[in-house]
């Protein structure tokens, strides 16, 4: 078996998925699939979110990795895991710890190439603290809701809405259009970064697997995988917790002052509403806990937009198995995949290392 980085890594969800079951069934792990029960992948396949787990059963402390929150990020991640698995140092690690490897947060996005998921909702906006309204405002994004995700995909209206979206930096800065257009938005159902009105399927099986896996242990570590943001390769630490909170400074025992947050401008990531990791710490209470993301960067942030407005309008408006979609499909993966060996190779070597920290605290 090649030890290669970049073989661990795939082609397609389908692939990835083959290798991350192939990869924890050579290891002897426990794996749960959950199965998506209300789509399916191209060509009507069946997709889930499976769950490979090793380690003793009176385990006091867990390191979970989770793959594919954003559909094609789902490939960085997975490609990861499927490392972790082949190279051993799960299972090493696994003498002390439980470790827990989630793969494909969002089957859906990850099958079909698209960040968002079968109801056009950003999982890492999904996360809140409750439903009950009022919802949180983004009263920005009101304001470019039309040119943010325009319904039409002619050459006109798409220079129209870059126009208008440029304007708005042009007066208030890139860092307020970036924060209007990602922070998070639950008014427009096809718009892009919408949170939802309720907890999604993918949600509500995060929360499953926790249960199962990770409540009642006395420390839990989450890393999360991202891609799209930042220089070419280099993975910030991001977390969504303020540097005087008990949460950062949990953090901040494991990696030090390579965390970033989104509360104070440090993260190329803008502040966001809905976070998977918030909710994490939440869920695991009272367990020591710090739920970070990785987020490695791979194309300009202008094309990472363009990649992810087309992906929604496919999904929204268009047909994704129509003679349009294997563009729009294949730029969208690219946007959050480059797939070159010296990226992976970057993208192993960063989260190795910064996994690797989080099992000797552990430990």
């Amino acid at each position: 078996m090649s030890l290669a980085p970049e073989t661990f890594f795939a082609h397609t969800y389908f692939e990835a998925r083959d290798k991350f079951l192939g990869a924890a069934a050579a290891v002897g792990a426990h794996v749960e699939t959950n199965v998506l029960p209300h789509a399916k992948g191209p060509d009507g396949r069946e997709i889930a979110m499976d769950c490979a787990v090793l380690g003793p059963q009176d385990a006091s402390a867990a390191l979970v990795v989770i793959s594919g929150t954003h559909g094609p990020e789902g490939y960085c991640g997975s490609g990861v895991q499927v490392g972790l698995l082949e190279t051993g140092l799960a299972q090493d690690w696994a003498q002390k710890l439980r470790i827990v490897l989630i793969h494909a947060h969002n089957p859906y996005g990850f099958s079909w190439d698209s960040r968002f998921n079968e109801d056009n909702i950003d999982l890492n906006r999904n996360y809140l603290k409750s439903f009950e309204p009022p919802l949180p405002a983004n009263p920005n994004y009101d304001l470019l809701a039309r040119w943010a995700a325009p319904a039409a995909r002619d050459e006109a209206s798409l220079q129209e809405a870059q126009g208008k979206l440029l304007a708005f930096a042009g007066e208030h800065g890139f860092p307020a259009l970036q924060a209007a257009l990602t922070g998070g938005q639950y008014n427009h159902p096809k718009g892009v970064y919408y949170g939802g009105i309720a907890p999604s399927w993918s949600n509500q099986t995060i929360y499953k697997i926790l249960n199962s896996y990770c409540v009642g242990l006395k420390q839990v570590v989450t890393i999360d995988m991202h891609t799209g943001l930042g220089p070419f390769g280099v993975g910030e630490i991001i977390t969504e917790a303020a540097p005087s909170s008990d949460h950062y400074q949990r953090q901040a025992a494991i990696w030090g002052d390579e965390i970033r947050s989104t509360k104070d401008g440090s993260s190329v990531s803008a502040d966001l509403s809905g976070t998977m990791d918030a909710a994490l710490v939440r869920a695991l209470n009272p367990a020591w806990s710090a739920c970070v993301a990785i987020e490695f960067g791979t194309v300009d942030t202008m094309s990472v937009f363009l990649a992810t407005q087309a992906a929604c309008w496919l999904h929204c408006y268009g047909d994704p198995s129509g003679p349009e979609a294997c563009q729009i499909q294949a730029h969208s993966r690219a946007a959050f995949y480059p797939e070159t060996d010296e990226w992976k190779n970057m993208v192993w070597t960063r989260s190795l290392d910064v996994i690797a920290r989080a099992a000797a605290y552990l430990t």
